[in-house]
């Protein structure tokens, strides 16, 4: 099968960047022919008057149409697969697509479909309001990128694609990363029988390491220190565990951590390599997902329980999906630092049933998120969207 890839890239390499290379690769070791269309956003840098350029090529791009086109005729695929179109390429390009007669998968990486800023997440707490009777106007009048231009660009671009109808008439199937994403978008008229749930994968190899408790040492945390992903809330409950270390992963913004009161027991190891990162998880006793915004599904999920990891998380989103409650980790009520910190003590003892959590986990990452598990869902997607 011959399928085009059609990818706006991030001004930084993210979850997201990481899911489309394994992707690619994947499609290619099991003999695909890929071709793919980039365009960047650190292509911005470079142009003059490039916020209002940015402005404008998310309702409509004359050269990401015209070179797309061009490479549809050449290439003739069998499917196109679309990751991210803003800000370079736009959805404008999907009815282009489908009057020229190639079938349109789109990975749901976000909300973007129906938030303007992706995340349902706007001033510390969920929102929703995009959603309600004032859709996009919500992001303008509660600002929720900052800067009103750019809440205003986020607003009118999606604005335009709902009212053009670019995604439900022109999309033949999307690819959601967990139920409850796909439930929103069916919720707010997205045909039911157009999604199917395909999480991400783990792409590395799986090294059965011996789960030894004696050497696992503290609770681990891995990703961007920011808001959004609960970092105030995962400190609050440190501090309610002096006897408990923590250790955080990441990186964060200019000055956000000297915001922050960080308790003794916490331990900030910065950015790390992957062979760092590899021994990170092998002293970790247990994972804590913090966040307290929907993410689509955070690729530490696998990552940690390739590790035989138990994962913490609160009980919202998708995450229960992943972390099934006793069984792979367990929940705590989403934004109670009391909670989280209650849960982490209650388990932290019980040596038993974090290997076993640990265990299953691995076997789940086998099992579930495999590369070939992945693979086999994709190709049914192509196959639908081919034959549709």
């Amino acid at each position: 099968m011959k399928i085009l890839l059609i990818h706006n890239k991030y001004g930084k390499f993210s979850g997201e960047e990481a899911v489309v290379e394994a992707h690619i690769k994947l499609l290619r070791s099991n003999g695909h022919e890929v071709i793919t269309y980039y365009r960047s956003s650190e292509e911005l840098e470079t142009m003059p008057n490039a916020k209002m350029k940015a402005f404008f090529s998310a309702f409509n791009n004359p050269k990401s149409i015209k070179e797309i086109k061009a490479l549809l005729s050449k290439e003739q695929p069998d499917v196109v697969h679309i990751h991210n179109l803003y800000p370079l390429i736009s959805p404008a390009i999907l009815p282009v697509i489908k009057k020229m007669g190639f079938p349109i998968v789109m990975t749901v990486h976000n909300y973007r479909l129906l938030c303007p800023n992706g995340l349902f997440f706007n001033k510390g707490e969920i929102c929703e309001k995009c959603t309600g009777p004032s859709k996009e106007l919500s992001c303008i009048t509660n600002n929720c990128e900052g800067s009103l231009f750019k809440s205003t660009g986020y607003a009118l671009r999606n604005f335009w694609a709902r009212t053009k109808n670019y995604y439900t008439e022109n999309v033949t199937t999307f690819l959601c990363l967990t139920a409850f994403q796909k439930n929103k978008l069916v919720a707010n008229g997205f045909a039911a029988e157009k999604c199917e749930v395909l999480p991400n994968f783990y792409s590395k190899e799986l090294a059965d390491t011996a789960f030894n408790i004696s050497e696992r040492k503290y609770v681990a945390f891995a990703g961007r220190l920011s808001p959004e992903k609960g970092i105030p809330l995962l400190l609050d409950a440190a501090r309610q565990l002096p006897h408990i270390r923590f250790c955080l992963a990441g990186t964060a913004r200019e000055g956000y951590i000297e915001t922050l009161e960080i308790p003794e027991n916490v331990i900030l190891e910065g950015m790390l390599d992957a062979a760092a990162l590899s021994s990170f998880y092998k002293k970790a006793r247990l994972y804590v997902h913090s966040s307290i915004c929907y993410e689509g599904f955070p690729m530490v999920f696998p990552e940690a329980m390739a590790y035989k990891l138990p994962i913490i998380a609160p009980k919202m989103a998708g995450y229960p999906e992943v972390v099934e409650e006793g069984v792979t980790g367990l929940l705590f009520e989403s934004g109670n630092s009391i909670a989280l910190a209650k849960t982490i003590n209650d388990v932290w003892e019980n040596t038993a049933l974090i290997e076993k959590m640990g265990i299953e986990g691995f076997n789940r990452v086998q099992q579930k998120y495999s590369a070939a598990s992945y693979y086999k869902l994709l190709l049914q997607g192509y196959l639908k969207a081919v034959k549709n």
